[in-house]
């Protein structure tokens, strides 16, 4: 299998449309809005260039056959076992998402530039982690530094509204009330206010022994690293701050992507 090509949007929802897919899971739909006499003319256009890229051939007599190995890294995505998301957003800079793909044993990562979607097979359950954290570079937190706590919705969001606001005096009494100390009040509120950086994954299992949803989502900034976690069907809907380490926090990243994994023995951290 190759370890890495290149499609355009069109190309790759075609090619995964041959292999009968019924969706593209994070991929938006490229021939939205065309007519199909202009489809039917984009098929042909896009088998040239499939031909020209050297992931397809055309026989004299106009057959059309894809490489294997094209077809086995497009399978692994638009016919996944599993879809992970990963969202990283740097203080004040815009946010970038990758996707990636899992079938058997093998892992595909999609992310997008000006020349396409690039697909790029990952060196096993290393691999991706090792790709999904490389941008956790944070510096440790002081054990207890934050305090563990528990806001209500309601509250969050009437301190994001305040988010504007010069003087961050009122947010940090309202998140008082909530049980916050004032150094924990602001690590909340950089979050709330993307001051923070901010790392989230989610990981969708289809079908097996591990089949569900699993997540994580963390916010760091100068005051410490918070996991946060979403509480429903309580009084309140609520989120749990959760102070941790930056070990602590990659720790938490390789246990949850290991739960995904059931199967998988060895050692990823």
């Amino acid at each position: 299998m190759k370890s890495e090509i290149i499609l355009s949007p069109r190309e790759l929802l075609y090619i995964a449309a041959l292999l009968d897919a019924a969706e593209f899971l994070g991929v938006s739909d490229a021939f939205f809005g065309m007519e199909d006499a202009e489809i039917g003319q984009e098929l042909m256009n896009l088998q040239s260039s499939l031909e020209e890229k050297g992931y397809a051939e055309m026989d004299f007599d106009g057959s059309f056959t894809l490489k294997e190995d094209v077809c086995e890294m497009v399978d692994i995505c638009a016919n996944c076992d599993m879809f992970i998301v990963v969202d990283k957003n740097k203080a004040d800079k815009p946010q970038i998402r990758d996707l990636y793909y899992a079938k058997s044993e093998n892992i595909v990562r999609l992310s997008e530039s000006a020349d396409g979607n690039t697909l790029t097979l990952m060196s096993g359950i290393d691999g991706l982690l090792a790709h999904i954290s490389q941008d956790m570079e944070w510096q440790t937190s002081v054990a207890g530094a934050l305090k563990d706590v528990k806001i209500p919705n309601e509250i969050l969001s009437e301190v994001k509204d305040q988010a504007g606001s010069l003087d961050q005096s009122s947010s940090v009494r309202i998140l008082a009330e909530s049980g916050c100390d004032e150094l924990s009040a602001k690590a909340i509120i950089s979050g709330l206010t993307g001051k923070s950086d901010y790392f989230a994954v989610v990981i969708t299992v289809f079908g097996g022994e591990g089949e569900g949803v699993y997540n994580i989502m963390l916010t760091a900034s100068a005051n410490g690293i918070y996991r946060l976690t979403p509480i429903t069907g309580e009084e309140q809907d609520a989120v749990q701050f959760n102070m941790l380490t930056a070990a602590d926090a990659k720790m938490a990243l390789a246990d949850m992507i290991r739960s995904a994994f059931p199967s998988e023995s060895e050692e990823i951290v």
